[in-house]
């Protein structure tokens, strides 16, 4: 078994000469056939070995004795030992989970830990190919996508795996006839935890059933793994074809979408979630497929999904974002002509001239010249209310809202749109048409030139102040 777990860390790539690791160790078969094959190994390759190992305050008398003995385990072979001491069942009330989970979440963050104090490069499990048939049943059972059903990966930096290539029963043969004890956790055999009953329930019933099933399904781990590798590098492309990435929302733009294979939509999906929630968010296949749908669907629709995030369909984008129509409102800005003002991230200058000082009208998209003589009432920089409205040519009112579907302005964007108002009349929806009422025409006396700067300059080549 040393030379196939060797080779196996050759083939995947584990460490290199010069590398420390730091083992897991629990005292259990699988840890210490583990540390002392790294220890081998590193005497032999000029790899430095120490080790973890994590007390959970469950066993009592039992802990303490698995404590000492990775002590003197530890001693004999003059491997660097760090011993943590947590209380898992009082972590576990808590924060509301089980003891598994807490337990895994507590020797994680030991790792970490330890990684940020001592500077290793690796972190080595004991996960064989037992654990691996657990973790693929699991995940089916709970209803996962390929991701879950390719089971653990031998490297995920700066994680390694070196027993992946290994079962249970080789590990605890090995120690045998290497004449090398260990200790054994009477937890394992407790029904109540759930990779337990699969263990002895499903997993002992598989191998009756069809010896070397552990074996093979190992084996159909990594033949997934290595599909799920070309498939990242596709939806990578689709992402790269389609994705918009902000801030604070995804956008993905339909047309591409539309043309994809229906797994590569589901992935590339679940790629812009993780990528906007951080990694920090699960959502089910039925969310995916949910999502997915709702591309076909009526514009404006939206989608609500766990952990206060939406979906909502655009005119031509697939927005993913959080708290959608969340967004703070921001007070309005009254403006006096000969004045500068900032509002919503942009600078406005306004300044009131002579009509006979101007001549021809220019056409720039962030800098308008109104009739300032018709204006009625107190001009106000603002997003938009009930009741708004521009005038078109022949004097006919549209509806600010009308105006933003006739636009494709998604309805997300249009709340946060600037307007240059007066009253509910618009004179200028900022970076588009300006109300014809207002135009500069011959009867023009007195002038109104509003210009907007984002970003402490013009836009599209604007004439400066």
């Amino acid at each position: 078994m040393k030379n196939k777990v060797y080779k196996y860390m050759k083939q995947q790539q584990m460490v290199d000469m010069g590398m420390t690791v730091l083992a897991g160790f629990s005292g259990g078969a699988d840890s210490t056939a583990l540390l002392q094959l790294l220890w081998e190994y590193g005497n032999e390759h000029g790899i430095q070995v120490c080790a973890l190992h994590v007390n959970h305050g469950i066993r009592g008398e039992e802990a303490g004795r698995d404590e000492a003995f990775c002590e003197e385990f530890c001693l004999e072979r003059k491997i660097p030992l760090t011993i943590v001491r947590e209380d898992v069942p009082e972590f576990a009330k808590q924060r509301g989970i089980g003891l598994e989970e807490a337990g895994r979440m507590i020797r994680y963050d030991a790792f970490e830990q330890e990684l940020r104090k001592n500077g290793a490069d690796r972190v080595a499990l004991a996960h064989h190919q037992n654990d691996q048939t657990e973790t693929m049943l699991f995940h089916l059972m709970r209803g996962s996508g390929l991701r879950g059903l390719r089971g653990m990966e031998p490297v995920r930096l700066p994680y390694i795996r070196p027993l992946l290539c290994a079962q249970r029963s080789e590990i605890e043969d090995w120690l045998r006839e290497r004449g090398i004890g260990w200790v054994d956790d009477s937890t394992n055999q407790e029904p109540a935890y759930t990779r337990n009953r699969i263990r002895h329930q499903i997993v002992a019933a598989m191998e009756e059933i069809r010896p070397g099933s552990v074996r093979r399904m190992a084996e159909t781990a990594e033949r997934l793994l290595e599909i799920e590798d070309f498939l990242d590098e596709e939806v990578q492309r689709c992402w790269e074809d389609s994705v918009q990435r902000s801030s604070d929302c995804v956008k993905i733009v339909l047309k591409p979408f539309a043309d994809m294979h229906p797994a590569l939509k589901k992935l590339l999906v679940q790629k812009c979630m993780a990528q906007l929630a951080g990694g920090s968010l699960y959502l089910g296949a039925v969310h995916m497929e949910q999502i997915c749908a709702l591309a076909k669907g009526r514009r404006g629709s939206r989608l609500t999904l766990p952990g206060g995030y939406f979906a909502v369909l655009g005119y031509e984008e697939l927005l993913l974002k959080k708290g959608y129509g969340q967004e703070k409102e921001e007070e309005e800005v009254y403006c006096v002509p000969g004045e500068e003002y900032h509002y919503m991230g942009a600078d406005f200058c306004l300044q009131v001239e002579k009509c006979d000082k101007i001549g021809k009208i220019p056409v720039n998209r962030y800098t308008k010249w109104f009739d300032y003589d018709k204006i009625k009432n107190s001009l106000v920089l603002r997003t938009r209310h009930p009741g708004d409205y521009l005038e078109l040519s022949g004097g006919i009112h549209k509806k600010l809202k009308d105006y933003f579907i006739d636009c494709r302005i998604p309805r997300e964007e249009r709340s946060r749109r600037i307007l240059l108002a007066d009253g509910s009349h618009i004179l200028w929806v900022t970076g588009m048409r300006i109300s014809e009422y207002y135009k500069v025409t011959e009867q023009t006396r007195t002038i109104l030139k509003v210009q907007m700067k984002k970003n402490g300059g013009t836009e599209d080549g604007e004439a400066p102040y």
